[in-house]
């Protein structure tokens, strides 16, 4: 019988955007009932215990009553939710913002590019509430978005399509780190290395073709730790919710190093035949992750290689 040993991510479970949010629906709902606008974050736990504690959340505006008091979800709002809130007097007092404040530095950058003449193009989901979100800043609904660093010709074909002569590049804040540098450098190949490097305060703003990194320091850490404990690893458990952006980063970037890896969203989805053979077992967890849920797949699976 070998020792098996269990590594947890240093950085895994909620991020501080997360918990602010989380935080401000909590403490609004202490004075009556709440509105949440959309998911406030993409874990179903974290949204049903939630659910318990006065608070109600609406996937449509019509649903929320006028003179509501209502909290908007972490991942930033379109301008057109702000005003059709305010047309139900939903406003000032009644409106509790928990938009991450690393969203909204995004959303600063992409209105200053704009600004000084840049087409902004996105790198992120499209159907995302943080992209739909940011792209209100830009074009709206004609913000190009690419999704895949695989799609770089289509980036090129639209620079050339329009004839821009200022193009400007951002990320989702949840995206791969390593899927940004492929799409740039994918990008570069094409169209002579061009594009370089603004930094986020945007100096050297008079730059024709640039990208900012804009993807957030969590989510950073969560695929840097991943990848660390990836390579020493027989197997992965990567915990989060099917709809957390970061989650499956994080699931595809243990994937993409070549780890038997497991995406799942609680402790009853493990299996015990997993980890038969398994010495090094890593356990990863998405920025929408509680603790509580960490803690259980971890106690779990101890449990059930008791004796393995």
């Amino acid at each position: 019988m070998f020792k098996l040993k269990i590594t947890v991510a240093k950085h895994a479970g909620f991020c501080f955007g997360v918990k602010r949010a989380i935080d401000i629906a909590e403490h609004t709902a202490l004075n009556g009932k709440t509105y949440v606008y959309g998911q406030l974050v993409h874990n179903e736990r974290v949204i049903d215990d939630l659910k318990k504690k006065n608070i109600i959340f609406a996937d449509n505006i019509e649903e929320i009553p006028k003179n509501s008091v209502t909290v908007l979800r972490a991942h930033g709002e379109p301008g057109t939710t702000y005003e059709e809130l305010k047309g139900k007097n939903i406003e000032n007092e009644k409106l509790n913002d928990a938009t991450c404040p690393l969203v909204t530095l995004v959303h600063n950058v992409v209105i200053k590019l704009k600004n000084n003449g840049y087409e902004v193009i996105i790198f992120g989901k499209r159907d995302h509430p943080e992209s739909i979100g940011t792209s209100y800043h830009i074009k709206g609904k004609d913000t190009f978005i690419v999704e895949s660093p695989d799609d770089a010709s289509s980036v090129i074909e639209h620079i050339n399509k329009n004839k821009f002569e200022k193009v400007a590049i951002i990320s989702q804040t949840t995206m791969s780190v390593d899927g940004y540098k492929k799409l740039i450098n994918n990008i570069n190949d094409i169209f002579d290395n061009k594009f370089e490097q603004l930094s986020l305060n945007l100096k050297d703003i008079e730059k024709n073709f640039v990208f900012v990194d804009t993807i957030c320091n969590p989510t950073k850490q969560r695929q840097s730790d991943t990848e660390e404990i990836a390579n020493k690893a027989d197997v992965m458990i990567v915990i989060g919710s099917k709809k957390s952006s970061n989650s499956k980063e994080l699931a595809a970037k243990s994937k993409e190093l070549g780890v038997e890896t497991y995406f799942i969203q609680s402790a009853e989805q493990l299996e015990k035949e997993w980890f038969n053979g398994k010495e090094n077992i890593g356990v990863t967890a998405g920025a929408s992750t509680p603790d509580i849920t960490i803690n259980e797949v971890v106690d779990k699976i101890r449990n059930i290689t008791n004796g393995i």
